[in-house]
């Protein structure tokens, strides 16, 4: 059975960086400081090439085992976050709340709770995308799945830890407290809904699986590794879900260095060492939306619509999918969403996830498929 890996990218990633359209002309007409050189990117089709931080995702297109889907987005994409991200995780759809695989995981759930097969790791909160059923679950760290206590440190932003020193009787009043100082959208709705189905649960993770410095250094490194750690751990998970942010490039994006090609690095390393690791993998990154074609005054974009979506591993048909509609005409100074990623979202659900009826976890949309996975 081939398992599935969601990687979203928060924020909004810069598909004409992850994917640069290196010999248009109107790409470095608009972009004079932050284009990316011909010579620099990993060719993908004498068109589009990869970030050259893209070192072990450049090794998967050789080897034909990574699909790219450039100008990817939906139809009534906006530029907020809030509500792109919402629609994309719903599946283009408003549900009463639930998530494109929070429906696959409630139309094929058994006769109990199997609270394993979705979990979301480094966070708290049970993402949208995974919302709709009690089959899915969010941990800030695989230790929180055994007896311990959540702590977080000061200020807002503060990473969550896991104290196990003499912590017993692990219970959401317990969590509840320790989170008193935590913002009220996590402390309340992720750790009451976490803990109800931890104090279910029997089973608990080693603090390590091994040696993980494959995956490197930094929060998504160790994000990644916990991801690994779940799927070694023989709870039956099916979907697996990483949360990466900090890909809001207003300012100081940069181009072969700089903060954007240090995001693309670390999930460029998390998404091989996964794979390495499991061979029975596929992966999907995708973010709510790009970045306007232009170049901002600080050397970063604004937000746009159409970005750009990957599919890589076990099933994939590699090479560039769909339609790139080049530079030359702009969808209000974005790139045009000319290929739907709900049509990604679909094929996924039919041939990775074997969902019974496909247009009850996404809607049927206009043209053709993507034809990513065998």
């Amino acid at each position: 059975m081939t398992r599935l890996a969601i990687v979203f990218l928060r924020g909004g990633a810069d598909g004409l960086s992850l994917v640069a359209p290196v010999n248009d002309a109107d790409y470095r007409r608009l972009r004079p400081t932050q284009a990316l050189a011909a010579s620099a990117v990993h060719d993908l089709d004498g068109t589009l090439g990869l970030h050259p931080s893209f070192e072990r995702l450049a090794g998967f297109a050789a080897d034909g085992t990574l699909a790219v889907v450039p100008a990817a987005g939906y139809a009534g994409q906006t530029r907020s976050h809030f509500q792109a991200q919402a629609a994309l995780e719903a599946g283009g759809t408003s549900t009463g709340g639930t998530g494109w695989i929070g429906r696959h995981l409630a139309a094929t759930a058994g006769s109990k709770s199997s609270p394993f097969r979705a979990v979301a790791v480094g966070t708290v909160s049970i993402p949208p995308t995974l919302r709709g059923t009690n089959d899915a679950l969010g941990v800030p760290d695989l230790s929180s799945i055994g007896l311990g206590t959540l702590r977080t440190g000061r200020g807002r932003k503060s990473r969550v830890r896991i104290d196990r020193s003499g912590a017993e009787g692990f219970d959401t009043a317990t969590v509840l407290k320790a989170w008193s100082g935590a913002p009220l959208e996590p402390a309340v709705a992720g750790v009451t809904a976490a803990t109800a189905v931890l104090d279910r649960s029997e089973t608990g993770f080693a603090e390590s699986s091994g040696d993980d410095s494959d995956f490197g250094t930094g929060e998504a490194a160790e994000v990644f590794a916990a991801g690994s750690q779940v799927l070694d751990a023989d709870l039956d998970t099916e979907v697996l879900m990483i949360n990466l942010g900090g890909w809001d490039t207003h300012d100081a994006q940069g181009t072969t260095d700089g903060a954007l090609a240090e995001l693309i690095a670390g999930l460029d390393r998390g998404v091989g060492a996964l794979l390495d690791r499991h061979d029975d993998l596929c992966v999907v990154i995708m973010s709510e939306f790009g970045r306007r074609v232009a170049e901002n005054a600080s050397g970063g974009f604004d937000h746009g619509t159409g970005g750009v979506a990957m599919v890589l591993g076990a099933g994939v048909r590699g090479g560039v999918h769909g339609e790139w509609p080049g530079l030359a005409t702009l969808d209000q100074g974005d790139v045009p969403a000319t290929n739907d990623l709900r049509a990604l979202q679909a094929e996924i659900a039919e041939k990775v996830l074997h969902t019974p009826k496909v247009s009850d976890v996404v809607p049927k949309v206009a043209g053709p498929t993507l034809d990513l996975v065998a």
